[in-house]
């Protein structure tokens, strides 16, 4: 049975589910727990510094996206962002009392408001140093809970320093390094370079958990085979196919791959997961939060245009229902669609 060992932590599969911001809430961590095959999960990334800068001489509160971890399942992570040593540091501490499993900071992040306004995400892969002094501030923070550190190659194709940054991310305490195989500066239509994540599997001691196109069994054996991998986080694949995971582990264990969910399997996941979004946020908010899960719930399926096109401008908990009703009337199909189908990326909201 294939585990992956992070620190003190050992979790059953090597296959994990990327945080993702706007996304890996608590209701949709819990669908793919109930789903199986994940070994771990995090939370939406977090910034230490908005957490832990003094405001009127008092912490803030403690951000939304992690409200109620105590009580949720473990394992689970925790991911923060920050250039501040201190505050890396603080809120390590905080987490660490929480008893998060994993706190993981993103070296990797690629969006505009990170890398420009406050200089961090992608931008540190510019300055390996700083980032193991960030490493080391989280890890004196953390105590016993382990810290990784995710990354991309570099911030762009002519400045790719993933080996060197993932270095002093564990010669600093990093239990374990996340790679994304593209550089901060790349589109996710580029195909991840998988020979250099295994360079940086080749440079560290830890173990060294590949990351993009990860979208079923196949393209995760292969990763892996072409990495030297200890393990595969799964990302936007996760978003449509949200049982991924337990099709990934059951080949890594050497069993055959469950049968995907059947259309009535996927409607009732489907409004499984928009009960529980109206029952948190109320009517018609549940309903408007739950758009951009809807039009990914069932995305490459054959017809799926009209439905995301409804779906997306559901008012209220009724129409929602009632569009969801049309979709799953006339026909009952299986999840069988093709490659290109599945990994086709269109956004809604």
């Amino acid at each position: 049975m294939p585990t992956l060992t992070i620190g003190p932590l050992t979790l059953d599969t090597p296959v994990l589910a990327a945080p993702m911001a706007g996304f890996t809430d608590a209701i949709f961590r819990r669908i793919v727990r109930d789903l199986g095959g994940c070994g771990l999960i995090f939370t939406e990334m977090i910034g230490a510094g908005t957490w832990m800068q003094p405001q009127r001489g008092r912490l803030r509160e403690r951000p939304e996206r992690i409200e109620g971890i105590e009580a949720e399942a473990r394992p689970l992570g925790v991911q923060l962002w920050d250039r501040d040593p201190e505050m890396l540091y603080a809120a390590a501490r905080e987490l660490a009392a929480l008893e998060v499993s994993v706190i993981d900071l993103n070296f990797g992040c690629p969006k505009k408001r990170i890398m420009g306004k406050h200089a961090a995400g992608a931008a540190l892969l510019r300055d390996p140093q700083t980032v193991g002094r960030l490493v080391h501030a989280a890890v004196r923070g953390a105590g016993a809970v382990p810290v990784t550190a995710k990354i991309r190659l570099g911030p762009s194709l002519d400045a790719r320093t993933a080996p060197d940054v993932a270095r002093r991310a564990a010669d600093n305490g990093a239990a374990a390094i996340t790679v994304h195989g593209r550089t901060a500066d790349q589109n996710y239509d580029v195909p991840c370079y998988l020979d250099e994540i295994a360079e940086v599997v080749q440079a560290v001691p830890v173990p060294v958990i590949a990351n993009g196109d990860v979208r079923d069994a196949a393209s995760a054996l292969h990763t892996l085979r072409a990495t030297g991998a200890a393990g595969v986080m799964v990302a936007r694949g996760a978003l449509t196919r949200p049982w991924v995971f337990r099709e990934i582990t059951a080949v890594l264990r050497g069993q055959p791959i469950p049968a995907p969910p059947t259309s009535a399997d996927q409607k009732a996941l489907l409004l499984k997961h928009h009960v529980a979004m109206v029952e948190r946020y109320g009517d018609p908010w549940g309903t408007i939060f739950m758009r951009k899960f809807a039009c990914r719930h069932l995305q490459g399926a054959p017809g799926i245009r009209p439905f995301r096109d409804a779906i997306t401008r559901a008012a209220d908990a009724a129409e929602f229902l009632d569009v969801v009703e049309g979709r799953f009337a006339d026909s009952v199909r299986d999840a069988t669609w093709t490659e290109a189908e599945r990994i086709e990326e269109e956004g809604c909201a």
